[in-house]
């Protein structure tokens, strides 16, 4: 096994909601209309929980090709663990997992209000390890005033909200929300337990805890209609109620609780390396961003993925362009990008690297 970035060819997984159209614009393939394909699951060690809609046994699981070989990515980890890991300690609990779900998601239409169990509750109800905490990287919007649900803003008691799913008092539940405005650029946080919808038209990264756990509050939407059994894990409303945060965050509090601050790592006439989400977090997940115009270097040593957000360049021998995302391993300790625009000219680039939680160093 070499050191060299490994392509992450896309990986899509089927949603009970429709979108993916700009996704696949991104990624520069044939553009279409919105499908139930609207997620790409990115160096992904997790499984879909996607029952009769199942494409495959182990959806969500990503696929790579190694010496003309099809290699699934729990595999490669398994039988390379100092290759993925490099200094990082691997899970010994689960080998084969990475401890974070990294997806590109495009949401065509308004996605289910919703709330994630934590860890506690699903290591209680179903023997797990990890809840659903998630975080939203936004890309790009399609159509005016794109905004997100996130948190009651007007919580109600939790009788009131049961009642309200109960009878699928779409207008009542709504209510509870207030439109919190989303632009290019912006990071969010979602604690398990929060309350929250994707807008429609909201392309997005989402950096989440290693499960498809979800209670939905509306049982249909993009014209698909939910099974009982995936509205709420399986279980009915009354096991799973408790899982909701009711408590008011009002809209100007949000800068305080969820909107994450980008904090300026180093900088050079070069480019800017970033860490996107707050450093309290990284027990969850993390994310950098490096933009510029010239060459760029970052210290390797554990894996990451990057996601190639605009421009061009070369990185340890491989091109690298606009829409693609790689798989970084560990085994590399030092990372050093040349961007095309190298020597024609000063052309701006940026890319992210999403990475596992930190679990410290061998």
């Amino acid at each position: 096994m070499n050191s060299s970035p490994l392509q992450l060819k896309p990986n899509y997984a089927w949603r009970s909601y429709l979108g993916g159209s700009h996704l696949r614009k991104f990624r520069n393939e044939t553009v279409g209309a919105d499908d139930h394909f609207p997620e790409d699951w990115l160096a992904s060690t997790s499984r879909a929980r996607n029952g009769d809609n199942l494409q495959r046994p182990d959806e969500g699981i990503s696929h790579l090709m190694m010496d003309g070989k099809d290699v699934s990515l729990t595999d490669l980890i398994t039988s390379n663990p100092d290759w993925f890991w490099g200094n990082q300690v691997p899970p010994v609990d689960q080998p084969g997992q990475i401890g974070v779900l990294i997806k590109l998601l495009d949401a065509g239409v308004r996605l289910h209000l919703q709330a994630h169990p934590d860890r506690q509750w699903v290591k209680q109800q179903f023997g797990g390890n990890a809840g659903k905490t998630e975080c939203w990287y936004i890309l790009s919007v399609r159509g005016e005033n794109p905004y997100v649900y996130l948190g009651f803003q007007h919580p109600p008691t939790p009788q009131r909200w049961s009642d309200m799913v109960r009878a699928q008092d779409l207008e009542g539940m709504r209510a509870c929300f207030e439109k919190i405005p989303v632009t290019p650029g912006d990071c969010l946080m979602v604690p398990s337990g929060t309350p929250h919808a994707i807008g429609d038209g909201i392309f997005m990264i989402e950096l989440q805890e290693p499960t498809d756990w979800v209670v939905r509050c509306e049982f249909s939407a993009g014209g698909h209609v939910l099974e009982h059994s995936a509205r709420f894990m399986g279980l009915e409303l009354e096991d799973v109620i408790s899982i909701f945060d009711y408590t008011q965050f009002p809209l100007d509090s949000l800068s305080e609780t969820f909107l994450q601050t980008p904090l300026v790592i180093s900088q050079s006439e070069a480019f800017t390396e970033e860490r996107v989400i707050d450093s309290k977090h990284q027990d969850f997940f993390r994310l950098r961003r490096l933009s510029g115009s010239g060459v760029a270097d970052w210290r390797g040593g554990e894996p990451m993925v990057l996601i190639m957000l605009q421009g061009a360049g070369d990185l340890g021998g491989v091109p690298i362009t606009t829409g693609d995302t790689w798989l970084l391993p560990g085994s590399c300790e030092q990372w050093a990008w040349i961007p095309a625009s190298a020597e024609s000219g000063q052309e701006e680039w940026s890319f992210l690297l999403a990475q596992p939680p930190v679990r410290g160093t061998s």
